[in-house]
């Protein structure tokens, strides 16, 4: 049996071998570095070359070594590793072959090509060339990726097969300051560690012989091409100072030069290289040391530059000024020194993160994966308003370098509110391809006004060549206008809204009017678009669309109005120039009051589109995860007639429009879309992250958070290897700024109402607003703001609290505790398993099965005995594990089935089916009522403030709750028939006590569990609440065949805090509290169910090998 994968449950796949935690394994993980101590093999290699990649916005340098990669292949039998260097921006194109042309079609593809290979660098010892796989030996080997400094270093000892040893050390920079985006440089310093030494070889190439790779069957890998699309044109090899590659595309037309400087010593002493043309298309500068000597370093530093003639608008240099403008930046770097560029990086990161850090305080891991992504944020993101950032940034192939709504949605907020001003170039990459889009428009078809944004693209053109989940994905032009609105709200940055963004905003809202319909109804409705959910296509009213695109709307119109008032003059001359008139502003203005925004009253919620309530669910729960992401392993046509979700599409509504919902429509909208996620995309889990922190599911929010921060550390996805996932990086920030300190910009005005996750000490961020900077500090207690920069800065505390802070002030206030409730007890919830509450309910699951059984005629008695056998053999599996193993003690074999199977067919799901109809029946018959002890400790709970949930695994929880007496008394239930309306998995998990807990606004940690019996739940998910309690089966023909002192000290090795052996005993809320008072402390508790867990699976290891 299989289920959806439940990342809200913390249950994700994590690859333990690529760099990160592991990797660490010798020391503390370091918030500020990503470290590697063993040499990295097969696919581990190449997804380490992504994270370790470096980039600028401009030159992208995948993270492989200097002498490439000759190790083990992968599990596939493909050499894992790509030797890529990439521009931002820097294409070629090709026709897309359809097998049937289609009107408006995108035509051609452009693909972000890998250039001119300048970062080999080979070393030979005594003739034997340097190998760190199996050529030789090698000990001390480190790899490290300093974030706070912008470097990447490896340090190693290699002995030659005959036995010559050196020590080898390499360092390598992209500059992140923008006057230094046209270089990169490398240190290579060999020390020989043996005096026999003859002679060291140290060659420093550029290879303009490079290629992308083919064409994949995973749509996320890119286009691919056949053979050597960028051509070299010219080499020259001058001397250590100035040598060059020219090379030129065919389709794109575009020239690019790479040039490179060496310059080597021997202990201080300058070495000549050896200047020569290589091969066909390769350049090498090659130094020889002879008879070096021991522990004197030989240091080769060498720099490199790139110019193109890649531009928007004919803003690229000329093909004339390559080498010139490639020199002038070589030789700029070679004057200031490698030291002083290493002085700049450290300055430039040291700024950037003075506003742009996260600081973490009791997570080193979360702190890792944090800081990891906002430094590849950093190094993605094109800076000169002519380039953009792709959605794999500068680390690889993937998805062809195209740049997506993922800037505008996911990444733009974080630069927005940290580094505007690279935010502002961002927004000026759209306006600089307005007229782009305007064709775009026109090329549809029966558009006669407006623009619409690519969904993919590179410079401007539409690069998807699979429409229905490409160009028909519209609300790519209100995601831009999204952008746009919140970057003005932020900025106030008149001179941009006047100098192209207002134009911009009037075409897109052009286009809604030419490409929307008018229904009979009069509602303003779009047809055949598809939302975020690319599972979902050519639909009718996405919700996400329409109430985006109304947003779009509302906002042109008021855009207007504020230029007529305040900029009278260019608002003018804006409309004579496009043609706008007041009646388009009032049609606009119509279509927004007007738009389309369904609700189905019957469920609750707003349908995702016009026929997606009415699909059959998809059945997760007969998918194996590895048919996990659907995409890859299903035809469209079968994923698109079925209830199923690949990212966040309603539910990030509920984020970007959340003033349009009220609190319980968020909730109960979370609630049914949720389950039917699968988050196949990277994009989906900040989303949920978010949206749960903001309607109380704390631990849920923690846990797509946690899946979010270490998406690529920790190759959750297992495509890194293509390159990291920029629109999850950012959403990492989102989670923390947006979902735990819930900043939120309502009519202009900052809100916040931060709470601290249970599992922190503390946390630190800032923010950008109206030119102020706002340092947030959160503990356990309290919020601190301070006023780091700007006149003043006013925002709103907690829904209710206004705040006014001159520059340099702070303020303290009191966070409100969302894990507490005013009292004075240890613990603020319970949550009572309803068989714990009912005495008769074992008695009636027993006979149950007994009459099931009685049918099947197997010629034996199901005793009481076979029953608590029958319980203890579900231990760690699935359900019907005992009733299995039962029937084969007797002969019988009956297949697994699935969960729909009917009363009757021979299956143990159609057993347990037939099970749950006669339990209704005697409910029915003699309806079970809670024990009097059970309804007075429930009432005092109430009295004392305490949230109480109940958890029925019955799929006739409902009845037997109602019927119980409990249910008035209670503040949230959930039975067995919600298991797989919400995706929660049965025994040995505790789903269905979590969902309670965040239902009851709590925290496991602040919760008291009841439960009936613990066998078959994990041990170390029980110790994981505040205190657990088992009421052991209480029918008193089960009670003698139990030894409740033996089954006392069995459960206290399960996690149970304390078993009751009399049911009839007093029990309310200060006998628990005295309880939970004396318990043991929570990580003790944990430590030691763990190292029992541990030692009885040792246990059983040895009594199988006897």
């Amino acid at each position: 049996m299989s289920r959806r994968r439940d990342w809200g449950a913390g249950e994700f796949g994590t690859s333990s071998t690529v760099a990160g935690a592991t990797r660490e394994s010798e020391g503390e993980i370091s918030g500020w570095h990503v470290c590697e101590n063993g040499v990295p093999m097969g696919s581990d290699n190449h997804v380490n070359e992504a994270l370790f990649a470096l980039s600028n916005g401009y030159i992208g340098i995948r993270g492989t070594f200097e002498e490439g990669y000759d190790g083990p292949k992968d599990a596939k039998g493909n050499v894992p590793s790509e030797q890529g260097i990439f521009i931002n921006g820097f294409y070629e194109g090709h026709v897309i072959k359809y097998p049937e042309v289609g009107y408006g079609q995108a035509e051609t593809d452009s693909v972000m090509l890998n250039v001119i290979n300048s970062k080999i660098i080979t070393m030979t010892v005594d003739g034997e060339p340097f190998s760190m796989w199996g050529k030789g030996s090698l000990t001390d080997y480190h790899r490290e990726l300093n974030l706070q400094e912008g470097t990447l270093t490896r340090s190693l000892t290699w002995s030659s097969p005959a036995g010559k040893k050196v020590r080898l050390e390499t360092t390598r920079v992209v500059p992140l300051k923008e006057t230094r985006k046209h270089i990169f440089f490398q240190e290579y310093n060999v020390t020989p560690l043996s005096d026999d030494i003859k002679e060291i070889t140290i060659s420093s190439d550029m290879d303009g012989q490079v290629t992308n790779k083919p064409q994949s069957k995973d749509p996320r890998v890119g286009a691919g091409f056949s053979g050597q699309v960028l051509k070299m044109v010219e080499r020259k090899c001058e001397d250590g100072d100035f040598s060059y590659i020219k090379s030129q595309t065919s389709f794109s037309e575009l020239d690019m030069i790479c040039a490179m400087s060496n310059k080597c010593n021997v202990d201080g002493v300058p070495t000549t290289p050896e200047c020569k043309l290589v091969d066909a298309q390769k350049i090498s500068h090659k130094f020889t040391i002879v008879n070096p000597s021991k522990d004197k370093p030989i240091k080769l530093t060498k720099i490199v530059s790139y110019a193109t003639t890649q531009g928007l608008n004919g803003s690229g240099h000329s093909v004339d000024d390559l080498i010139p403008v490639a020199k002038t930046h070589l030789d700029a770097a070679i004057k200031s020194g490698v030291a002083h560029l290493k002085t700049e990086q450290i300055e430039f990161l040291a700024d950037f993160y003075d506003s742009g850090d996260i600081v973490i305080e009791g997570d080193d891991l979360l702190q890792q994966g944090m800081r990891f992504n906002i430094f590849h944020l950093v190094q993605a993101v094109g800076r000169d308003g002519m380039t953009n950032i792709g959605a794999k940034g500068i680390t690889g192939e993937g998805y062809c370098g195209h740049y997506f709504w993922d800037t505008e949605i996911y990444i733009l907020p974080f630069f927005l509110y940290t580094k505007p001003e690279i935010a502002r170039k961002l927004v000026s990459f759209r306006v600089s391809t307005l007229d782009k889009a305007r064709e775009r428009a026109k090329q549809l078809g029966g558009i006669n006004k407006g623009a619409l944004y690519p969904w993919r693209t590179i410079h401007g053109e539409e690069c998807s060549s699979y429409f229905p989940a490409g160009t028909a994905q519209l609300h790519i032009n209100a995601d831009i206008a999204w952008a746009f609105k919140h970057y003005f709200e932020a900025t106030n940055d008149t001179e941009l809204l006047i100098n192209g963004g207002a134009e911009m905003l009037f075409e897109m809202a052009r286009f809604w009017l030419e490409y929307g319909s008018w229904s009979p109804g009069g509602h303003f409705q779009l047809h055949c678009v598809t939302g975020p959910d690319e599972y979902t296509a050519l639909v009718n009213n996405n919700y996400y669309t329409n109430v985006m695109v109304q947003d779009a709307l509302n906002y042109a119109v008021n855009t207007a109005e504020l230029l007529k008032h305040e900029h009278a003059e260019e608002y003018k001359l804006l409309c004579e120039k496009i043609g706008l008139t007041n009646d388009e502003l009032t049609a606009m203005q119509e279509a927004a009051d007007k738009m389309f925004l369904p609700y189905d009253k019957f469920i609750g919620v707003h349908p995702q589109d016009d026929s997606f309530l009415q699909k059959k669910e998809w059945d997760f729960e007969n998918t194996p995860h590895d048919k996990y992401p659907l995409l890859l392993h299903f035809h469209y046509l079968i994923i698109y007639k079925y209830k199923v979700i690949k990212q966040a599409d309603l539910v990030l509504a509920l984020l970007l429009q959340g003033q349009q919902f009220t609190d319980k429509e968020k909730k109960l909208n979370f609630d049914y879309y949720e389950p039917l996620t699968t988050h196949d995309s990277s994009l989906s889990t900040a989303v949920y992250s978010v949206m749960a922190a903001e309607i109380g599911y704390y631990q849920k929010a923690y846990n797509y958070f946690k899946c979010t921060a270490r998406m690529d550390l920790d190759n959750i996805h297992h495509n890194s290897q293509n390159g990291i996932h920029t629109a999850c990086m950012a959403g990492t920030w989102m989670c923390v700024v947006r979902g735990f300190a819930g900043y939120r910009i309502y009519k202009g005005v900052m809100h916040l109402n931060p709470y601290l996750p249970q599992e922190w000490n503390g946390y630190k961020f800032c923010l950008s607003y109206h030119g102020a900077v706002l340092e947030v500090r959160v503990n356990k207690r309290s919020v601190v703001y301070t006023c780091k920069k700007g006149a003043r800065v006013n925002f709103v505390h907690a829904n209710t609290q206004k705040v006014y802070l001159k520059e340099g002030k702070s303020k303290e206030l009191y966070l409100k505790d969302k894990f507490e409730d005013l009292t004075s007890l240890n613990f603020d919830s319970v949550v009572i398993d309803i068989d714990a509450a009912i005495p008769k309910i074992q008695r009636a699951h027993y006979e149950s099965w007994h009459e099931v059984l009685l049918g099947l005629n197997l010629g034996t008695e199901f005793t009481v005995c076979d029953y608590k056998k029958f319980l203890m053999n579900q231990i760690g599996t699935h359900r019907y594990a005992g009733l299995e193993l039962y029937l084969n003690e007797q002969g019988v074999t009956i297949p697994f089935g699935k969960s729909h199977d009917a009363p009757g067919t021979q299956s143990l799901w159609a057993l347990g089916n037939k099970k749950t109809e006669v339990m209704k029946r005697m409910m029915d018959e003699d309806p079970p009522s809670a024990s009097s002890t059970m309804v007075k400790f429930v009432k005092d709970l109430k009295n004392e403030g305490i949230k109480v949930g109940l958890v029925s695994y019955s799929k006739s929880g409902e009845k037997m709750i109602t019927h119980s007496g409990l249910k008035r008394y209670v503040d949230a239930y959930i039975t067995g028939k919600d298991m797989g309306v919400l995706g929660l998995r049965g025994k040995p998990h505790m789903d269905m006590y979590h969902r309670v807990v965040e239902q009851l606004f709590t925290d496991p940690k602040r919760c008291v569990v009841i439960i009936d019996d613990p066998i078959g739940f994990d041990p170390e998910q029980i110790a994981r609440f505040k205190y657990s309690i088992s009421y052991p089966v209480t029918s008193f023909e089960l009670q003698t065949v139990c030894d409740l002192d033996e089954l006392e000290h069995e459960h206290l090795h399960m996690g149970i805090s304390r078993v009751i052996k009399d049911p009839s005993a007093p029990l309310n809320s200060e006998i628990i509290d005295d309880w939970v008072l004396g318990s043991e402390p929570y990580d003790m508790r944990i430590a030691r169910i763990k190292n029992e867990c541990l030692r009885r699976t040792s246990s059983k290891i040895m009594q199988l090998r006897q």
